[in-house]
């Protein structure tokens, strides 16, 4: 017995000499979820209405706004033009874009317990089914959004840790008629719960009128 020690001492002594220390103990590699996304902005006419420039974008993307290719909204600064997130970047422009950025990548950590900060323009309400159609009634204060925010935020994979709401309206027309929306500017800090609950809601967006601009939220460190 004590020629084997000493033996098994001895091959410890010259791999440790060698660089190399044999071990019982297996590691494996830490995978932190994470969704790739895409971003870009494109500038259509000043004029182009959300909904008009919804279907350009659609065209591209092949689905309607929410349904996991893209999101996208309003740019507050320049008139016409409109951010779009999306799963993957895009092979070719809006047939009437004036201009367009090169999509860029960006990958999101969403490992359970990372804090973000975040932006939201969101409209939450109530539905009701009138006949065959679905009507949207917007919550028109801010306690009501948050109350909403908060009751669906563990289903949407998240925990909120600081709200502010505030309410805005959405005006434009479109082919004619008036359109009026009643929405909420959601801004705070979040941390994940529940990450592939969270990546889907990221990809599908948060409340109504998606096709109008609204319910892509955007993630700060």
């Amino acid at each position: 017995m004590a020629l084997f020690n000493g033996k098994r001492d001895s091959r410890r002594t010259q791999s440790r000499r060698s660089g190399f220390i044999h071990s019982v103990l297996s590691f494996t590699r830490l995978e932190i979820p994470a969704l790739e996304m895409y971003e870009t902005a494109v500038a259509f006419a000043p004029e182009t209405d959300p909904i008009t420039a919804h279907g350009e974008l659609a065209e591209v993307f092949g689905q309607k706004a929410g349904e996991g290719e893209f999101l996208f909204r309003a740019d507050s600064s320049i008139a016409g033009r409109y951010w779009v997130h999306s799963a993957a970047p895009w092979t070719r422009w809006p047939a009437s874009a004036v201009s367009a950025l090169e999509p860029k990548r960006s990958v999101i950590q969403l490992a359970e317990g990372l804090m973000y900060r975040f932006a939201l323009q969101a409209c939450a309400g109530r539905v009701r089914i009138v006949g065959n159609e679905k009507k949207i009634e917007p919550y028109l204060n801010r306690q009501d959004v948050e109350a909403w925010m908060r009751a669906s935020a563990l289903k949407c994979g998240f925990t909120p840790l600081m709200l502010d709401v505030s309410m805005q309206v959405l005006r434009f027309a479109h082919r004619g008629q008036k359109v009026k929306i009643d929405y909420a500017q959601i801004e705070g800090a979040l941390e994940v719960a529940e990450p592939e609950a969270f990546k889907y809601r990221l990809c599908h967006g948060f409340g109504h009128h998606r096709r109008a601009g609204l319910g892509m939220m955007h993630l700060m460190t």
